[in-house]
């Protein structure tokens, strides 16, 4: 029953138990008294609500039931349940269920009629909404053939006809308008109003679009307590620190969905530095010397920090063309930027003691610093075929997309020559079949099964 998400192992008073949940099993009474100790009438102060509907239909594109739907949704979330350290504390019934990821926020998703409502009420509530959405997408267009998931967002105020949320919108129709540089105009009888996209639907970015920008959370972060206050006050931490970190895993969730493809044949995360003293004096090298370090997917750290002492698997000396590295600029710096947004974030969301933080912390600096000596003179190599998109582009049009896979297949095939294991990292799929390469202390994880 665990094999096929019907059931799993739940944990009483922090430890885990031999019982199970049995999904099909819960209560078809919607427990009134835990509703209400745990989703107050109005989001609490820093908090903002973001609103999403799943409407589910069939081929035809009308209105459909994906029976059972919700009892997937409370096995395969269950790590975000009230009740993860004890079931009792859980708030799920056969048709509504309420989630909490930390900092990320607080969900509750609902049936009404046949569409499913999500609710995420955060300091930036923008990441779970676009992660929980995402699931229940996969979920009804993958065990549901024949039917497809819409993904549609209320309406606000401004209101035509004073009556904000009577008419939903499709999130991708959004999108497109957007792209073309066109304006949305509702069709709903007696408004004809022409919408704000982005105030009507702040929740619609996909990951070519994220709303902020990184340089701005590098220096937010700068501001920050050191990393040893932030692991001791994780359940303290501000509204601002909350939105920071949630940015920071939009940031991170976007570009794995940016190199999901790549995923397949090798890992997507890496750092690196050049090796030769007096690099930043050498503008007009040919070759120069570089040490790369690979990164588990799942833990976010760099294999050094993971293996055991002695162990310098992960760690590669590689010869790089100042050409490719000209073209690559891009995507490398996303590279470096992302993991030096997340690497504070993931010490403190794991609580983990990150003991080589300042040495993790100097080699994305000097990963930046190597980006930024890269650009310098290079405006006639980059008329020749590179880009300088900004550090907080992530998707953009398909031929940039293409262009920043190539970039990681061709490290690839530098990486397979020295080493096919890649530093001992092992491919796993998670429960939407993406891959992910992680370390082999996290192989096993429940989420992977």
């Amino acid at each position: 029953m665990e094999c096929f998400d019907l059931s799993y192992r739940v944990f009483l008073n922090g430890e885990r138990s031999d019982s199970s949940l049995i999904a099909q099993l819960v209560s078809d009474k919607r427990p009134t008294e835990l509703l209400k100790q745990n989703w107050s009438n109005k989001p609490t102060a820093g908090k903002s609500e973001k609103q999403l509907i799943c409407r589910i239909v069939d081929e035809g594109g009308a209105s459909a039931n994906a029976e059972g739907l919700f009892y997937l949704l409370i096995v395969r979330l269950h790590k975000y349940s009230l009740g993860k350290k004890d079931y009792r504390k859980s708030v799920h019934w056969k048709r509504d269920l309420m989630l909490d990821d930390d900092y990320n926020g607080r969900a509750l998703l609902e049936y009404k009629g046949t569409n499913l409502w999500i609710t995420v009420r955060a300091a930036y509530p923008e990441f779970l909404i676009h992660e929980l959405s995402k699931e229940v997408k996969w979920l009804v267009e993958y065990f549901w053939k024949g039917l497809r998931c819409q993904v549609m967002v209320p309406c606000i105020d401004p209101c035509g006809k004073g009556a904000p949320g009577t008419e939903l919108f499709d999130v991708e129709k959004l999108i497109q308008y957007k792209s073309y540089g066109m304006p949305f105009l509702c069709t709903l009888q007696g408004c004809d109003r022409l919408q704000d996209i982005d105030r009507n639907a702040p929740s619609q970015q996909t990951t070519s679009q994220i709303p902020f920008d990184p340089q701005a959370l590098i220096e937010a972060l700068k501001k920050l307590d050191k990393i040893d206050a932030v692991l001791e006050n994780l359940d303290k931490i501000n509204e601002d620190q909350q939105e920071l970190r949630s940015k920071t895993d939009y940031q991170f969730a976007a570009l794995k969905q940016m190199l999901a493809d790549e995923a397949k044949d090798g890992p997507r995360l890496f750092s690196f530095q050049p090796i030769e003293p007096g690099f930043w004096d050498l503008d007009k090298w040919v070759k120069a010397k570089f040490k790369l370090t690979l990164w588990c997917e799942h833990s976010r750290r760099p294999l050094p920090a993971l293996n055991s002492p002695g162990d310098k698997r992960g760690v590669y000396e590689l010869e790089l063309e100042r050409e490719w590295f000209v073209k690559a600029k891009p995507f490398l710096k996303l590279m470096a930027t992302t993991l030096f947004l997340w690497t504070p974030v993931a010490g403190a969301a794991a609580k983990l003691a990150l003991d080589n933080y300042e040495d993790i912390k100097k080699e994305l600096e000097l990963g930046l610093e190597v980006v930024k000596a890269v650009a310098r003179g290079s405006q006639d190599a980059l008329k020749g075929g590179g880009s300088d998109a900004p550090a907080d582009w992530v998707g953009g049009d398909q031929g940039s997309r293409r262009a920043e896979g190539a970039t990681l297949r061709q490290l690839h095939a530098i990486l397979k020559e020295k080493d096919p294991s890649f530093g001992g990292l092992v491919r796993v799929q998670n429960k939407r079949h993406e891959f992910l390469w992680v370390h082999e202390n996290f192989k096993d994880e429940d989420e992977y099964s």
